[in-house]
This record gives C-alpha cells, structure tokens and sequence, in this order.
C-alpha cells in the first residue's frame, strides 16, 4: 500500500503510519533478527519497530518495518 492503493479493494483511502500495539503489554510490536545466527550463545538481537498501512475503505493491513536497515547483518 505504500504506492497509495489498497491491493485488495483498490481504494485510495489509506491510512499511513498507524501503530500496531499489543495489548496486554501496551508496547508496539516490534520485528527482530539476529546478528549471528550461528552463535551458541550471544546472537545479538536486532529490531526495528513495526508500522502498518491499513485501508480506510476494506481494513486490508499491510506490514512494514520501520527502519529494515537495523535489521541486516
């Protein structure tokens, strides 16, 4: 949706930068992945928080990483 139409519908009402939040913690959501996968001990998590686009028209959400880069090995 980050090209301004919704994938399912087709709309163009779509609402950018909405939070995905967790309830029972009230905390974003965020999306990890290791340094070093190889490691038995100390990988080295890396995240990155997580924006959505959601469709004001049929709900469609779609998921994004804020910043991927803090993500790369």
């Amino acid at each position: 949706m980050k090209s301004g139409k919704c994938p399912k519908c087709g709309s163009s009402e779509i609402i950018t930068g909405a939070r995905l939040i967790d309830e029972a913690e009230y905390a974003r959501t965020r999306v990890s992945t290791t340094a070093k996968p190889d490691a038995l001990l100390f990988k080295g998590y890396k995240s990155t928080l997580v924006d959505a686009h959601v469709c004001g028209s049929c709900g469609f959400i779609e998921l994004y990483a804020a910043d991927p880069g803090k993500l790369r090995n």
